[in-house]
């Protein structure tokens, strides 16, 4: 587990820049306070992105299932995600390449591939990253593949239409 101090030094290209910048502006006296300042607004910015993720239960499986074994990195995409790319990729390699007794990711989750896919393409770099890592998450906790169970790693989804219909 890590302590509670860190020490780096800034090599990226205008980053000492950046944060000198930013602590003038903000008035916080120190480097070292403005990027605590910096890691806790980017903590907040991700908890934040999650908490507007909408999805169902069935579809935050399916995308679990898509990333199990990926791994988390620095990178935020562009115009469409991280989540979005390995879906498609997954999705389409199903489609084309099926094994025998091998189903769709749609028929196996009981979703809708392209309106999934659609909604991953509308979400934001920061939003993307955030899904992508309450999934990593996910999979490191052993919680079951419920409502509940991604609620631990702070993803709110809606149960799947089949379970509201036995609720009924």
């Amino acid at each position: 587990m890590a302590g509670d101090r860190i020490s780096t030094r800034l090599t990226g290209p205008g980053l000492a820049e950046w944060l000198d910048d930013r602590t003038e502006r903000m008035m916080t006296g120190s480097i070292d306070i403005q990027a605590r300042i910096e890691l806790g607004m980017w903590r907040g910015a991700l908890a934040g992105e999650l908490r507007r993720i909408r999805l169902t239960v069935d579809q935050v499986n399916c995308l679990a299932d898509v990333m199990n074994g990926t791994i988390m990195d620095a990178a935020l995409a562009g115009s469409a995600g991280i989540v979005f790319y390995n879906a498609a990729d997954a999705f389409q390699l199903a489609r084309e390449t099926p094994f025998p007794g091998e189903s769709s990711y749609g028929a196996k989750w009981g979703i809708d591939e392209k309106e999934l896919l659609e909604y991953l393409q509308r979400l934001g770099p920061t939003a993307d990253h955030a899904l992508h890592d309450a999934i990593s998450r996910w999979w490191q906790t052993n919680v079951e593949p419920t409502v509940e169970g991604w609620a631990t790693v702070g993803l709110t989804v809606a149960p799947s239409p089949q379970e509201n219909e036995a609720d009924k």
